[in-house]
């Protein structure tokens, strides 16, 4: 088991925190990572911190700016500029403080009983600035929430709600249940076993709340969710099957978490630029953008981390009522992440997550 990310939801009080309190309290978190990879032999891949949704009254473009200036001296990556459903905001100066201050962002752009036109038209909006600044690859940082809310430490669609105070993992296990093919449950129960002690030691640490582990399965380069399919149920990924063997290996994750604090998604997660495998099927022609919208009746992020024609951009609203429609089915909420590229290569490089294949959004 490798810990992904540990998240740090932080309280804002009249859109201000305090600067001090903030950076002794990310200073004594990294001494905490620390002594995990030194006490507990487990390897931390990132930190985060996560403000809540922004308020009519934040000067929210000072807020971010001074978020980064503290966290990311330390290593931290931060989700600062939340958007809530409906909230009106002038879009050259939200994508001005999301650009400068390195901020991710989570647009809500739906409950589950309907969608905000206001809200999708600011996501797309996003969408195509980004493009028109030549920051096209920043969008990877953006992501719509379908659904209602919820509390994850998986960015971008990490929000602190109801302005807490505490920490929450995220965690990378592919491997342990490759390898425990005879039994996937067991193996999965201890990995989240292990994860929560960590969790629950690093928050009293902290002296803050132990919010819980986010379940999902998500990957990281070779470290391959679509692999981890393939070998347990003996299918070529994208082929007939595949939606079952999603769904079935999503129901022991269920199963396998019913003893553990979970927040967030908990879910099989396919994010097409950070799964090696799942990239391969899509250059083989198995895996396309109808499917992955498809995959979504059984896993949260079917379209994330994607990358589309800049072209198709008006294509977009459609994919948000195709997944609203979905989110209503399952009544689970999905978050959707593109990345419009503006050249006509086949594939685009994203530097960390390397070569990837655009998908053509009417296949």
């Amino acid at each position: 088991m490798i810990i992904r990310a540990v998240t740090l939801f932080y309280p804002v009080e009249n859109g201000r925190v305090n600067l001090d309190e903030l950076r002794d309290e990310l200073v004594r978190l990294r001494e905490l990572i620390n002594k995990v990879r030194g006490d507990y032999g487990i390897e931390v891949r990132t930190w985060r911190v996560t403000l809540p949704f922004m308020e009519s009254t934040w000067n929210y473009e000072e807020l971010a700016m001074l978020i980064n200036e503290v966290s990311n001296g330390l290593g931290y990556i931060h989700s600062s500029l939340n958007i809530p459903l409906d909230f009106k905001v002038d879009t050259d100066r939200l994508v001005g403080a999301f650009l400068k201050s390195g901020s991710y962002m989570s647009i809500w752009v739906g409950n589950f009983k309907e969608l905000s036109g206001y809200s999708t038209s600011l996501f797309i909006d996003i969408l195509r600035k980004l493009i028109d600044s030549g920051s096209w690859i920043a969008s990877r940082r953006v992501a719509a929430l379908i659904g209602d809310p919820i509390l994850t430490p998986y960015y971008p669609d990490s929000i602190n709600l109801g302005n807490k105070h505490g920490i929450a993992l995220s965690i990378l296990y592919t491997n342990d249940i490759t390898t425990s093919r005879d039994n996937v449950r067991g193996a999965m129960s201890n990995v989240f076993r292990r994860a929560e002690d960590v969790g629950k030691w690093i928050a009293e640490g902290l002296g803050v709340d132990y919010l819980g582990i986010d379940v999902s399965l998500s990957p990281w380069g070779w470290d391959s969710v679509v692999q981890t399919i393939e070998k347990l149920y003996g299918i070529r990924f994208g082929e007939p099957g595949t939606l079952n063997a999603i769904y079935d290996l999503n129901k022991v994750i269920w199963d396998s978490s019913t003893n553990s604090k979970v927040t967030g998604f908990n879910e099989i997660m396919l994010p097409l630029a950070e799964d090696e495998v799942l990239k391969g099927r899509a250059r083989d022609g198995l895996v396309t953008f109808s499917k992955l919208i498809k995959y979504t009746t059984a896993c949260v992020a079917g379209v994330d981390m994607v990358p589309i024609r800049a072209n198709q951009l008006e294509l977009v609203q459609g994919v948000i009522h195709d997944l609203h429609a979905i989110v209503n089915i399952k009544h689970r909420s999905l978050g959707l992440r593109l990345i419009p590229y503006p050249g006509g290569e086949a594939e685009v490089d994203l530097g960390d997550f390397g070569p990837t294949p655009i998908m053509d959004m009417l296949r």
